[in-house]
């Protein structure tokens, strides 16, 4: 009888502890796992490894005070995975989180592409996810339950910050130069529909592919076409080679070149160097940051200021919010709790919304940047 009992008590315990496996568990834990996918090498690996920044300095103030949850005090602990800028791997990234790390919720992508397919997962596994930086417009468009996005799309920006751009040159001409995927294409649509509702007409639209460094064919084209300005959208490496091949070729001397918001940061002057970005404008995501925040990021990272960093600082900070205002390690209460964010962050007032087909949807007005003198300057 006692071999019965021990044996009963042993397949208890291991059922339990098979139930306990299937679900977050915490129990006897003071940390919270978040899981963290984004592209920290390969072409786009600038984007993560500055939204890892912003990632670090958030999670050393939140766990300085703590994470208060049911008179319990926790700490956060981030796990983090390489997506390489490909769906393949992001997907594999939070399977994993999910099912082997246990986090209560997702940071990431950066990448659109992998957005658009962990953003489904999400409401498979029940999980929420929030996008450090992702930008075409179907990451949140129709939208899915789990899924957040804290920064305005290109469909969002671009009806936003197309009269400034036509106010500053009055084009009746424009050109696209954008990289192959969802990011680029959705910049180029959003922003040439924007223009022909001016007149303006589009006379070229080139892509290329992720990682490229010869773009003097697409520049060639461009200078034929004679365009009043040129869009280019891509990683900053790849914008910093499109701006120094069109200053050896003339391009940007009748050409107004415009780039995405990684050309409004400061890694494309010490990659293009001032000559190449002098009189070149970006969209910009965010005007200025707290000196503080600069100081710690230069004291920390010997590195400037990008919007990655900001990004990555209020998306971990938003996601602590609503675990305290959840008061719950449920990622389906903390999912709900997201949902009823109201929050000034870095970037500026976030809040998640559901309007003309968006869901989970954050919006703001970005900013229009200039490069003078090796600086960065906001147009007023």
């Amino acid at each position: 009888m006692k071999r019965h009992l021990l044996i009963s008590m042993v397949a208890g315990l291991l059922f339990m502890a098979c139930m306990a496996g299937a679900l977050p568990s915490f129990a006897g834990s003071n940390v919270i796992k978040i899981g963290y996918t984004a592209p920290f090498t390969g072409a786009a690996g600038e984007l993560g490894t500055n939204g890892w920044r912003g990632v670090q300095l958030a999670l050393e103030d939140l766990n300085a005070k703590g994470i208060q949850v049911q008179g319990k005090t926790y700490t956060l602990e981030i796990v983090r995975y390489d997506s390489v800028c490909t769906p393949v791997e992001g997907v594999a990234n939070v399977r994993k989180l999910v099912m082997e790390d246990k986090v209560v919720a997702i940071l990431g992508d950066h990448c659109s592409s992998v957005c658009v397919a962990i953003a489904p997962l999400c409401d498979e596994m029940k999980i929420p996810g929030i996008t450090i930086e992702c930008a075409a417009d179907k990451v949140t468009k129709p939208g899915h339950e789990f899924y957040f996005r804290m920064r305005p799309s290109m469909g969002l920006i671009a009806p936003l910050a197309t009269p400034r751009i036509y106010e500053i040159f009055k084009p009746k001409s424009v050109g696209f130069l954008v990289v192959n995927d969802d990011y680029g294409k959705s910049f180029a649509d959003s922003f040439k529909a924007e223009f022909a509702k001016r007149g303006v007409k589009t006379l070229v639209e080139e892509t290329f592919e992720r990682g490229n460094t010869d773009f003097i064919v697409y520049l060639t084209k461009i200078k034929k076409a004679g365009v009043d300005i040129v869009f280019y959208v891509g990683t900053t490496p790849e914008g910093a080679m499109i701006l120094k091949q069109a200053r050896e070729m003339g391009v940007s001397k009748k050409t107004a070149f415009i780039g995405s918001e990684e050309m409004s940061e400061m890694e494309l002057l010490s990659l293009a160097g001032a000559d190449a970005a002098e009189g070149t404008y970006a969209i910009g995501l965010w005007g200025s940051a707290p000196a503080e925040l600069e100081k710690r990021v230069k004291e920390r990272f010997n590195a400037p200021m990008h919007y990655a960093i900001i990004f990555g600082y209020d998306a971990l900070t938003v996601l602590a919010n609503a675990i305290e205002a959840a008061q719950s390690l449920d990622p389906v209460k903390i999912k709900d709790a997201l949902k009823k964010t109201d929050f000034q962050g870095l970037q500026g007032h976030i809040k998640f919304e559901d309007f003309d087909g968006f869901k989970n949807q954050g919006r703001y007005t970005p900013t229009i940047v200039r490069w003078e003198n090796g600086q960065r300057k906001v147009v007023d």
